[in-house]
């Protein structure tokens, strides 16, 4: 095969880059949601258990949308549940905007909203996933899932560039709008998708003919995997605005630069997702664990914008390829017909995770510093990678 030959045969096709795009306005739209809101919180009046309460009623539900929006995915195809995910989001975001007009956010309509918002959310997140090996080559899934995972990075960036600028000059309840709108793309890039050409094509799976499939020890392992460092990463979410205020002496500005470093430089590792996930993917992200917690340990106790800025943008390098390894270790260690449920169900569990971490971190603000929560939660995600280390058939899996 010539040069040439081989680089058409592993290139992408148009439709795994506007599948891609979806992802990453769908994602998008859920990160600056829970940006504003946790931005918000403080200048709302709402407390700790307040806003832990939110966080939970936002990514609960998706425990319930993963699990059930999977199945769905593999039942009616994955396109049908991207729209479905598209609209209802759209129209919950537009609800948002309009009972918040006035600037004044009502707890218990956003906790509503964030409910409903997170039972759907999990659906286009599975079922992009279900759509990759469908629409390219298998020599080319490394670099789809690359490419799948800007989604996954991006809005970090995205989320935190658009908050500031969209509360400034829009306002708490307008500026729900724009989440609304990127939704609606999604809906738009869905129904295009309709008419791509499919390597792999999809086929409604029979329910009689589907028979329950014990997972190997890799592919719990390395969910696993994911749900402790997500729950140990959760905390950063509702204690850095309180760390930046009071520790860093600094305000919106120097917690959105934190944020859209971390996420620019995930966003500049992602290419090397490629070429880790070709041999032993579980290694490749347990190791990066225990480095990401590692370097984030010392970083807590930081008092300097700068000295923290500069770590989180070398532990958004470190955490810029883990996501697309992960998945396209799952999409060769599993059954093309079960990808719907595997995904959905890593959704809910992530769902779980998060939130409780969230909420813990949140929690936690009453009776701990900043520092010292932020601290336990890295020492916490290194000690995940350790133990993942010793399952000997996550080491051995390539």
């Amino acid at each position: 095969m010539t040069t040439a030959t081989s680089s058409k045969a592993t290139s992408l096709p148009p439709a795994m880059r506007w599948l891609a795009a979806a992802w990453t306005l769908a994602s998008t739209a859920d990160n600056f949601l829970l940006f504003v809101l946790l931005w918000s919180a403080g200048p709302q009046g709402w407390s700790g258990p307040e806003t832990a309460l939110l966080v939970v009623a936002i990514r609960i539900p998706a425990v319930a949308g993963g699990v059930l929006g999977g199945r769905a995915v593999d039942r009616f195809g994955p396109l049908p549940m991207i729209v479905l995910d598209a609209f209802t989001r759209s129209a919950l975001m537009a609800t948002l905007a309009i009972t918040s007009w006035n600037g004044q956010l009502q707890i218990w309509v956003v906790l509503a909203v964030g409910a409903a918002a997170g039972t759907t959310a999990p659906l286009s997140y599975a079922a992009a996933r279900t759509l990759v090996p469908r629409l390219v080559r298998p020599e080319s899934l490394g670099k789809a899932n690359a490419l799948l995972s800007v989604g996954d990075q991006l809005p970090l960036l995205l989320g935190a560039v658009l908050t500031g600028p969209a509360l400034g000059l829009l306002g708490t309840g307008p500026a729900f709008v724009l989440p609304s709108v990127m939704l609606l793309a999604v809906a738009a890039i869905a129904l295009h998708l309709r008419r791509a050409p499919q390597h792999l094509q999809y086929e409604v799976p029979d329910a009689a003919d589907r028979r329950p499939t014990r997972r190997p020890a890799r592919v719990i392992a390395l969910i696993a995997l994911s749900v402790a460092y997500y729950f140990t990463y959760g905390p950063y979410e509702t204690v850095m605005p309180y760390f930046v205020r009071d520790q860093l002496d600094s305000g919106l500005a120097g917690y959105t630069v934190i944020w859209a470093l971390f996420g620019a430089a995930a966003l500049l590792t992602l290419p090397l997702a490629a070429r880790l996930s070709r041999h032993r993917p579980g290694v490749v992200n347990a190791v990066g664990a225990i480095v990401w917690g590692a370097l984030m340990l010392p970083l807590a106790f930081a008092d300097n914008l700068l000295v923290v800025a500069i770590g989180f943008t070398i532990s958004g390098a470190i955490w810029g390829p883990y996501a697309a390894i992960e998945t396209t270790a799952l999409h060769r260690w599993t059954d093309p017909a079960d990808h719907g449920r595997i995904f959905g169900t890593q959704r809910a569990l992530l769902a779980i995770a998060s939130p409780l971490g969230a909420a813990t971190g949140a929690l936690g603000l009453g009776l701990f510093a900043p520092s010292t929560i932020l601290a336990l939660s890295a020492a916490g995600c290194a000690v995940a990678g350790l133990a993942a280390l010793a399952i000997r058939d996550l080491r051995s899996s390539h």
